[in-house]
């Protein structure tokens, strides 16, 4: 019975960590996951807590969130918050098999980094693959200087942390969509202010020369004399404020108004 009492009130404190989680703000990823790495590390008593994201110009995990923990701090200082896949140890086997690894005796390891066992004492693990919208991107990482720090129940917490992290990360990503597309936005907003500066003839023109026509072409087409032409180029340069045809052609592409050419 006792065991029972004492193990609902750890089940609702951790499922309020869940909760804290999700509510992280997306907007900054590193800022979420080195808030989510504290949390996690708190509700586990685990000496440090890593959120470790591939990346892939380096081919490396970079823990991009870290428990502000003793070895959390010394890990950063030791370089071994960045670990290569060619030899990151354990953490990079669970990134490339996708299965989580659960450890009591990292001391007895091979195949963990040495600086791991050695530099920062590690004794015990639990590592499970992130995996957001389907694909791996990184690994969470929590470990202890005591060796069996963690019970079952600790590791399907840490699996739970995992999925649910990746909801936040997966959010981040959208939010991160968001803004591109907000500032994509706004710029086509500057550009077509721009273009509201020109008559309607010199957008006729501007497009024409997006076309690739020349003065003498565009003339043509818009039955204008050459010279007639030559002054709405004159006077296109200086509404838009660029100094090249080349210029012009490439903000009619960008708004698209280049499709207007028959």
């Amino acid at each position: 019975m006792k065991h029972e009492a004492n193990a609902k009130p750890e089940h609702d404190r951790r499922r309020a960590t869940l909760e804290l989680l999700l509510a992280l703000d997306a907007v900054d990823l590193d800022g979420a996951l080195n808030d989510a790495a504290q949390i996690v590390a708190e509700a586990l008593g685990a000496d440090k807590v890593d959120a470790f994201i591939y990346e892939a110009e380096t081919e490396c995990l970079v823990a991009r969130g870290t428990s502000d923990t003793p070895m959390g701090r010394k890990q950063i200082a030791l370089g071994l918050n960045r670990l290569p896949l060619t030899h990151g140890g354990r953490a990079a086997v669970v990134f490339r098999s996708g299965e989580c690894h659960v450890d009591g005796h990292v001391d007895e390891d091979s195949l963990e980094v040495e600086g791991i066992k050695a530099c920062l004492g590690v004794r015990s693990a639990v590592l499970c693959p992130l995996v957001v919208n389907g694909e791996r991107c990184g690994v969470l990482s929590a470990v202890s200087a005591a060796p069996e720090q963690f019970s079952e129940d600790d590791v399907s917490f840490v699996q739970a942390v995992a999925r649910w992290l990746a909801l936040v990360m997966h959010r981040a990503e959208l939010v991160q969509e968001l803004v591109g597309y907000a500032e994509l936005r706004g710029r086509r907003e500057v550009l077509m202010q721009l273009l509201d500066r020109l008559t309607p003839r010199q957008r006729e023109v501007s497009v024409l020369i997006a076309g690739g026509m020349t003065n003498e072409q565009i003339a043509q087409r818009l039955v204008l004399t050459t010279g007639t032409v030559a002054n709405h180029v004159e006077a296109i340069l200086r509404r838009l404020e660029v100094d090249s045809r080349t210029k012009i052609a490439a903000l009619v592409a960008e708004l698209g108004l280049h499709r207007q050419i028959r």
